[in-house]
């Protein structure tokens, strides 16, 4: 029998398992840590009157969490996270019991006997009772060692780490625009100066509650660097012919350009910037493509001659696209592919590259103009319950007719889904007959602007490229250099070509930054490695890693393997389902991204924005698991008969 209750800010810490220890020195030293106790992960430590009595005494002033404490984890050389286990809203002695129980099973865990026997063995488990305070915002704070914490904040309830959800803000502490800021700030400052240092830096958890008063519920040191890559990505724009523009905010465009861009599409990014910038001001850095505005927010950036009672209803907008705006597209493309057959010496193919580039604006225009306000304006109506349909799935409506012009990957340099060997369905269609499909069919319908927007540019790109006997190397050139070399500007145009390739090849290696604030990278999604958002029903197969759409079509898996990629863009719904894939995780993407509705209505097993599984290694056996949102490797070590860890 216990003499005394071993609370948190009593308990001896040093025979304790890292997680318990930190809280209960923390708590010593006088932070706001929560009230808890220390307990054996097992319904039997409630047999003990003096610690049933606690539990009582705690559940007296409001519901309890209950939390695992496991040896090996929220060490520095590792977290475990996602393994150990957690409940929350406990109001009862019972519940308290019944949660002690279910952690005392997670000890045969395949896949925490795994981690346990590579380094997670140490001190006892234990398991943390503590008082649950009621939030207004789970805070998650990183604190790096040269300084600039950075949050993610989670306003909704419950489990927001452990489901993976997408953070309400996410960015630089000093920029968190919340009342609750100075007083965070003041205690991760006090919360640092207390724990030992940290290779990595710290990793905090925080509650702010409902009358404001802020609460440390956790913290750990951090198992990596919180930037891996920067210094890298750092000296490739240090070696940049030009300086960089790092003012603001720049999001990396990895769901739709997860590669180094070709020299011919930075240029054209470049060249948009200029001409556009209301298009989401495009920034090439170091070959990656950023913007400082996402294509949701671009409605707000219209012209000012627009007024709210000129924008069309969606389904306006899908009439208007398919009855004038794509089709006189295709008549400009048409004319153009004339025009550069018929070119018969280079300065006629001199001018006909601005006819390509008002080709490319056309579209730009009508998709900030008409298909961006017209889309926000219905989601605004409509909310985020957007239909799909298994039965003609809009994610593959009307693509048949674009096949020969939707590109496998956003860059001139990339084929069309024909010329990789698509084949169209023969798919009878018709166009949506509500407001709802018509916004979710704008959705999918933008890749149409862009693909009839850059054919023109990519048919320049290509008849200059014979003409000057580089066939797709032109792509590794400025329309300027390649202007200059129709002209006869040619003397180390080859040695030039070499050299961009190889840069390429460098670019591609690097881990630029999610996002870069002010010239310094900011994490988000740091908690959604090998999590993310959840489709379909779990799935258990072998890793079939691609690195793009044309390697997929090149290269298809078999009907048990899980697809990872860098990401799925609209073109890749034809993709995935003539070829009859049937699981597939991307690295980027988010609930309302076109990866995530292509998913549902084609009836996959998916994870979106699965941060880190195009690093894990093909034909490894896997389990993608859809009720937890994460992608877990089968454990290679057999455990032991009757482990318990």
């Amino acid at each position: 029998m216990s003499e005394s209750p071993p609370w948190l800010s009593s308990v001896e810490a040093s025979g304790l398992p890292a997680k318990a220890r930190r809280l209960a020195e923390l708590s010593r030293a006088g932070l706001p840590v929560p009230r808890g106790l220390v307990l054996s992960p097992s319904a039997a430590a409630l047999d003990d009157p003096t610690v049933a009595s606690a539990v009582a005494e705690l559940l007296r002033h409001g519901p309890v969490v209950v939390r695992s404490a496991l040896a090996g984890e929220d060490e520095a050389e590792g977290s475990a996270a996602g393994l150990a286990r957690s409940r929350l809203g406990c109001e009862e002695v019972s519940a308290v019991r019944q949660a002690l129980a279910e952690l005392a099973t997670q000890r045969d865990d395949p896949w925490l006997v795994a981690y346990r026997q590579h380094g997670g063995a140490g001190s006892p488990d234990r398991a943390i009772v503590q008082q649950e305070v009621p939030r207004r915002a789970l805070l998650v704070v990183a604190v790096p060692p040269e300084g600039g914490a950075e949050i993610e904040v989670h306003a909704a309830s419950g489990e927001a780490l452990a489901e993976g959800r997408s953070p309400d803000y996410a960015g630089l502490l000093r920029h968190w625009n919340d009342p609750a800021r100075e007083p965070v700030e003041a205690l991760v400052d006090r919360t640092v100066a207390i724990l030992p240092p940290a290779e990595h830096g710290h990793d905090l958890e925080l509650v702010v509650a409902e009358d404001g008063e802020v609460w440390l519920v956790q913290a750990r040191p951090l198992a990596a660097p919180l930037h891996p890559g920067w210094a890298e990505f750092r000296e490739a724009l240090a070696r940049d012919d030009r300086r960089p523009d790092l003012h603001g905010t720049l999001t990396l465009d990895a769901e739709h350009n997860p590669a180094p861009l070709s020299p011919a599409h930075a240029w054209l990014m470049d060249w948009l910037r200029g001409q556009r910038p209301a298009a989401g001001d495009p920034t090439v850095l170091a070959g990656w493509l950023y913007v400082r505005t996402l294509p949701r927010d671009l409605a707000r950036h219209r012209r000012p001659s627009s007024s709210a009672s000129a924008v069309p209803t969606a389904l306006e907008a899908i009439e208007q696209l398919h009855e004038r705006t794509l089709p006189a597209a295709r008549e400009r493309l048409g004319a153009l592919v004339e025009h550069l057959e018929d070119a018969g010496d280079p300065e006629a193919l001199v001018a006909a590259l601005p006819e390509a580039q008002a080709a490319f604006l056309a579209m730009i225009d009508a998709y900030v103009g008409v298909l961006v306000p017209a889309r926000t304006v219905a989601r605004r109506a409509l909310g985020r319950a957007l239909p799909t349909d298994a039965e003609r799935p809009l994610t593959t409506r009307g693509r048949d007719e674009f096949l020969d012009v939707l590109p496998a990957t956003w860059d001139l340099a990339s084929p069309s889904l024909a010329e990789l060997g698509a084949r169209r369905s023969d798919e009878s269609w018709t166009l949506p007959s509500t407001e709802a499909e018509a916004a979710t069919l704008l959705g999918e319908w933008d890749d149409h602007l862009f693909a009839l927007g850059l054919a023109p540019l990519r048919a320049w790109f290509l008849a200059a490229g014979r003409r000057l006997a580089l066939g797709d190397d032109a792509f590794m050139l400025t329309a300027p250099e390649v202007v200059a070399a129709l002209r006869g500007e040619t003397d180390g145009l080859r040695e030039r070509i070499a050299g961009r390739r190889e840069l390429q090849h460098r670019r591609a290696a690097l881990r630029p930054p999610l996002r870069i604030e002010d010239g310094r990278p900011v994490s988000f999604g740091r908690r959604t490695r090998l999590r993310g958002v959840p489709i379909g029903p779990s799935f258990t197969g072998r890793l079939a890693p691609r690195d793009d759409l044309p390697a997929l079509l090149a290269d298809p898996p078999g009907p048990d393997a899980i697809v990872t990629l860098p990401s799925l863009t609209a073109p890749a719904a034809v993709a995935l389902q003539q070829l009859g894939v049937r699981a597939v995780c991307c690295e980027h993407g988010g609930a309302l991204s076109h990866a995530a509705l292509m998913a549902r209505e084609l009836g996959l097993s998916a994870l979106v924005g699965c941060r880190g599984c195009t690093e894990l290694p093909a034909g490894a056996r896997a389990r993608l698991d859809t009720t937890a949102g994460r992608l877990v490797l089968e454990p290679t070590a057999t455990p032991p008969t009757g482990a318990t860890g």
